[in-house]
């Protein structure tokens, strides 16, 4: 009994010690947790108590003092090496030495996390807890933001907290392309009492993805984007080529619900709208319509015009009267840059842009198919800004035959007749309706007018800038100028395929010619000290 009090210090420690590596082998910090520590506090007290002559004799011997500095000096590393990570994780510093900038967040990413004003919270459900390459991800995160806060759930290993969080999805998928096995799962999103759900099944969870679930998560609010529709405007709903269901797809991912309206049968502007989409109507609107939109222009609105060349006059009637001209002309671009896209000439290529908002660190591509030429202007009215966004190349000018054909054999340019590049494609309006006090903010309309409904239907939406350049226009007319920037796109594959041929000379070198030569080196070495 004596000799078990005497090493009740040490039992205590490892008790102590037991909890500590449990939690961080199952992250769980729970009742048995708790009940080893405590058992191994009360046995290190306790052997304290029992044994305190004998460490106050010992306390003066050269071998306590000596021992003593030792676990002093210990204690000083361990301190200086824990004070040292401290700093590292409040004041960390990455460096992304890839190629692509693999491990580089969008900036887009970035301004959200650095703009973030509360705690955000991240459980990851996945089979077997931690999941590599996401981690990696969320550390990316987490090192551009204190408030980012995440963890991994085993749901077979914790299902009451799977149950709470209604997660049914998780597993493993086999790559049809490398036949390696995956994990999927789900990955819930909470700031507040507001929280999104992330549910893959047969892909990895993309940047793109927690990027736009933490946006819907931040939103104290639900903008409604509405489609103007009647007169054969481009279809939100429509998966074909020409339709715009990318569009909407890529607007609800940013959080915004997404409607269509027919202003007549409405008897206006919805009220609960934040902004409101015209796209290449290919019939004339009535003209109430259009007092419907200046209307909620007046009252601080938002519209995006995307004109087409052969849209109705009226239409350019109504632009002009906020201070842009729409052009009776059809852009061509003859540089030859338009080829590296595999376009002809009416479709002119943007690689160039003017100092906007929407445009802001812009630098990706951009096309614009069958587009007609929109500027400012040159006296707008009063209280109206125009601001030209990106105009075409230099080499290109505005072909006033409308009757242009695509397969015309040679398209040349006619001094006098028409418009000399380059030509502006589109136009952002800003019109001050109520001036900012010390309690409210300014209140203002906003126009985007393009020369074209072209560029972000779906067979052109993911291609180059232009989703993002549309998801852009819409953010700054929602006056969600914080998340205009440029999307996160899916990673490059940039594996190495190799042929059999090469497979098997590279495993000639690694197995045999490599270790050959040191062996035969190594040998080579011996003999010659052995003569010596």
């Amino acid at each position: 009994m004596r000799k078990l009090l005497q090493n009740l210090n040490t039992i205590g420690l490892l008790l102590v010690a037991a909890a500590v590596l449990w939690n961080f082998v199952t992250n769980i910090w729970g009742v048995w947790n708790i009940a080893l520590a405590i058992a191994g506090g009360i046995c290190i007290i306790t052997g304290l108590a029992f044994n305190y002559r004998q460490i106050l004799a010992s306390l003066g011997k050269r071998s306590t003092k000596y021992a003593g500095n030792y676990v002093i000096s210990l204690i000083l590393v361990v301190a200086i090496v824990s004070g040292l990570n401290f700093v590292g994780q409040k004041h960390s510093k990455r460096f992304d030495l890839t190629a692509e900038g693999q491990f580089t967040l969008a900036p887009q990413t970035a301004k959200v996390l650095k703009g973030l004003d509360r705690d955000v919270d991240i459980k990851a459900f996945f089979s077997g807890g931690e999941y590599g390459p996401l981690k990696q991800l969320l550390t990316e995160y987490r090192t551009l933001s204190p408030r980012i806060r995440y963890e991994f759930i085993d749901p077979d290993r914790q299902p009451d907290i799977a149950r709470q969080y209604e997660v049914e999805v998780y597993g493993a998928f086999q790559n049809p392309l490398t036949g390696s096995q995956l994990k999927f799962g789900t990955v819930v999103i909470s700031a507040g009492d507001r929280s999104e759900k992330i549910e893959k099944r047969s892909e990895e969870v993309m940047e793109q993805d927690l990027t736009n679930a933490i946006i819907k998560t931040l939103r104290t609010e639900t903008p409604k984007i509405y489609f103007v529709r009647g007169h054969g405007e481009k279809d939100p709903e429509d998966t074909g080529q020409r339709g715009y269901s990318d569009a909407q797809k890529a607007m609800q991912d940013q959080g915004y619900v997404v409607e269509s309206v027919n202003l007549v049968e409405a008897g206006g502007v919805p009220e609960d709208a934040k902004a409101l989409i015209l796209a290449g109507p290919e019939k004339e609107p009535f003209a109430q319509e259009f007092d419907f939109i200046n209307e909620f222009l007046d009252k601080g609105g938002s519209v995006l015009v995307l004109a087409d060349p052969d849209a109705y006059p009226s239409l350019a009637e109504f632009t002009r009267k906020w201070g842009v001209q729409l052009d009776d002309n059809v852009v061509l671009d003859v540089s030859g840059v338009g080829q590296l896209m595999g376009t002809g000439p009416s479709i002119p290529l943007v690689t160039g842009y003017e100092n906007h908002p929407i445009t802001d660190r812009f630098d990706a591509m951009t096309f614009f198919p069958l587009t007609r030429s929109v500027q400012p202007l040159d006296s707008p009215p009063e209280g109206i800004s125009v601001d030209t966004l990106f105009k075409s190349n230099p080499q290109s000018w505005g072909e006033t035959d409308l009757d242009l054909q695509k397969d015309r054999p040679e398209v040349e340019y006619t001094p006098g007749r028409d418009q000399e590049g380059p030509l502006s494609l589109a136009v952002a309006v800003t019109k001050e309706i109520k001036p900012a006090t010390d309690e409210t903010p300014a209140l203002n309309a906003r126009m985007v007018v393009a020369g074209t409904s072209n560029f972000p239907i779906n067979a052109y939406f993911s291609a180059q800038g232009n989703g993002n350049l549309f998801l852009n226009m819409i953010s700054w007319l929602a006056q969600d100028d914080d998340l205009i920037s440029i999307r996160p796109k899916d990673p490059e594959d940039r594996r190495i395929v190799l042929s059999q041929s090469q497979l098997s000379l590279i495993r000639l070198l690694v197995v045999f010619l490599f270790p050959g030569v040191a062996l035969v080196a190594g040998i080579a070495v011996v003999l010659n000290r052995r003569r010596r």
